[in-house]
């Protein structure tokens, strides 16, 4: 049976947008899905070989940045975008515990988008292992891929919503996969569920 590391979360501000094809306003994303936390995680130990989750205690406040990138070519700005921004962020990681790994106490990554304008920066903080897992019925409150699910001990139940996380392939190119969203039925751990 899997065995977690819990870490506490704290941002200022962060931009986890939602995948919306045109229009001028980016939502972001209320959960730490399995694609952002994961990855990052990922890029911060150099290890193929981390997964993790996440979920915010409360829900964060919310903002509004207004933006307009330009074109690279020409510098000229297009339409501007607004994002939703996620204000005192705070918490809970949930890492596999994998012994290839040597998490630290505390540390600082880097999550979302726009970090290059100040937003993402996130501090962890170790909080304990969980390891005598208390699974019951519950309402999802993250994403998980259906091919990791195992290793948050999920179970799918009748009433599931299911979209698509980015995994990538290499430094340049991905696939999405197919989902559990939160809202969604299942049976699993007490702390990934709402």
């Amino acid at each position: 049976m899997p065995e977690y590391l819990q870490y506490a979360l704290e941002s200022e501000a962060l931009i986890l947008g939602e995948r919306i094809k045109g229009g001028v306003f980016r939502p972001s994303c209320k959960t730490l899905r399995w694609s952002t936390i994961t990855m990052a995680l990922r890029k911060f130990f150099g290890s193929k070989d981390i997964h993790a989750v996440g979920i915010f205690e409360p829900e964060p406040e919310t903002s509004y940045f207004v933006y307009s990138p330009a074109e690279r070519a020409t510098g000229i700005s297009k339409i501007p975008l607004q994002v939703e921004v996620l204000n005192d962020v705070k918490g809970k990681v949930y890492i596999v515990k994998n012994d290839e790994v040597n998490f630290p106490e505390e540390f600082e990554i880097f999550l979302g988008a726009l970090i290059s304008k100040g937003f993402g920066r996130c501090n962890l903080e170790y909080e304990g292992e969980i390891n005598n897992i208390e699974r019951t019925e519950g309402i999802l409150n993250t994403r998980i891929p259906i091919k990791y699910k195992d290793k948050f001990l999920i179970e799918e139940r009748d009433k599931s919503v299911y979209g698509y996380l980015f995994e990538p392939t290499s430094e340049t190119s991905g696939i999405y996969i197919k989902s559990l969203f939160e809202g969604s039925e299942v049976v699993g751990p007490k702390f990934l569920l709402r």
